[in-house]
């Protein structure tokens, strides 16, 4: 730590809390990830991360197949149709990221013990730095996390508070529901009795999946972009100091750009990781979020069901803009360390052959960009893109509802 911060004990206090923030939040998105059954470190069993990640895909895939039999005797109803596969494609999303990181399991450990190791050191180096950016990435995490539990909640409660009611005034006949539609190939009692519960569990389970599996994915990729960025930016502020030593600058020069390129091999690892997750929500998002407002300009009367397409749109909405910004803040740091070694000292500074080519090359690089199967990048652009589609397939899509 800096000895101006170690005499400065107002911004040594800002940096502790800081410190403590970084550590919760790192806490917080541990746990998301083990109460989605995604968890993937070395700590944890193997063959547990399969068990729970195999339950994940299993129950949330079954769910599409009955949503798929409900459509078929919906077939001639266009705003029913865009309901089932609007709910669809939530489902679909915690199996797909489920797989993912099974499938990717090994490099996802990689990947988080090199950017911890990585993020370590930047912190013993300079605190200030390193967490600069932090008030960014925690904040979103507690918003989308509130949005997409109160989403999934407003399924939920409305059939748990009917069912609560009706035994407790000891209604006959009891008739309940599911929080989710569905149509299974066998018949389930809406009575009550052990199969309706039984069912009724199975949804319970289904809403834990899309709200924990869901969120934890996504916060792991805005923490990892977060600390890749802080690194990025610690690295271009030590560049801008006035450091008197010419072996100290050469030392410090050398390191960044060693650091630099396995950010780079980490940059590389977690576009693979994520990569199909992105590319669903860049296909799908769009096409939902269309038909998210398409089902809602169809609604005649205020109920419950406002709120739920209210939170429903947002939590798209924020979720696209989530991964966007993210990509955005990790090229942009990339943008600004290039800046920081072209405007140093580094021509005059005592480096080596090798490590000078190093630096010409580090200079030479485009900066780092998260694409998605090389089709498109992740930043901000990609989110006005989504946002322009989803409002001409909602044209498209009234077009055809006035010409039936």
């Amino acid at each position: 730590m800096d000895t101006v911060e170690a005499n400065n004990p107002r911004k040594q206090a800002t940096t502790n809390a800081l410190m403590i923030r970084y550590h919760a939040y790192g806490r917080r998105v541990r746990t998301m990830l083990y109460l989605g059954g995604v968890l993937q470190v070395r700590t944890h069993s193997a063959i547990r991360a399969y068990i729970a990640g195999f339950s994940v895909i299993l129950m949330c895939l079954s769910h599409c197949i009955f949503l798929i039999n409900l459509s078929r005797d919906h077939a001639d109803n266009l705003i029913l149709m865009v309901k089932y596969f609007s709910q669809m494609t939530s489902f679909i999303a915690p199996a797909l990221m489920s797989a993912c990181f099974l499938i990717k399991r090994k490099k996802l450990i990689e990947l988080h013990e090199t950017l911890n190791d990585l993020f370590e050191q930047e912190l013993e180096r300079d605190r200030e730095a390193a967490l600069a950016t932090l008030y960014a990435f925690d904040r979103p995490f507690c918003i989308v996390f509130f949005t997409l539990a109160s989403t999934v909640l407003l399924y939920v409660c409305p059939p748990l508070i009917s069912i609560i009611r009706q035994i407790f005034h000891h209604t006959e006949p009891r008739r309940y529901r599911l929080p989710f539609p569905a149509k299974f190939p066998w018949t389930v009692p809406i009575n009550g009795g052990f199969l309706f519960y039984l069912h009724f569990l199975y949804h319970l389970f289904l809403g834990w999946w899309i709200v924990f599996t869901i969120n934890s994915v996504d916060s792991l990729f805005g923490f990892y972009a977060f600390q890749i960025s802080s690194i990025l930016h610690a690295m271009s502020v030590k560049l801008g100091s006035n450091l008197r030593s010419r072996g100290t600058f050469s030392e410090v020069l050398e390191t960044c750009v060693r650091t630099h390129r396995r950010l780079f091999q980490c940059s590389y690892m977690l576009e693979d990781i994520w990569q199909l997750i992105i590319l669903r929500m860049l296909l799908v998002n769009s096409i939902l979020i269309c038909a998210l407002i398409f089902e809602a300009s169809q609604l005649t009367d205020i109920t419950m069901n406002v709120f739920v397409f209210i939170f429903y749109i947002a939590l798209k909405l924020l979720q696209t803009f989530m991964y966007a910004w993210y990509g955005n803040f990790i090229t942009s740091a990339s943008e600004q360390f290039r800046e920081g070694i072209y405007f140093s000292d580094w021509p005059d500074s005592s480096l080596d052959r090798h490590v000078r080519a190093n630096v010409i090359i580090t200079m030479m690089q485009k900066p780092m960009t998260i694409k998605a199967l090389k089709v498109s990048a992740v930043n901000v652009n990609m989110f006005t893109n989504i946002v322009n589609t989803a409002m001409s397939y909602f044209f498209l899509l009234q077009s055809l509802d006035e010409g039936r």
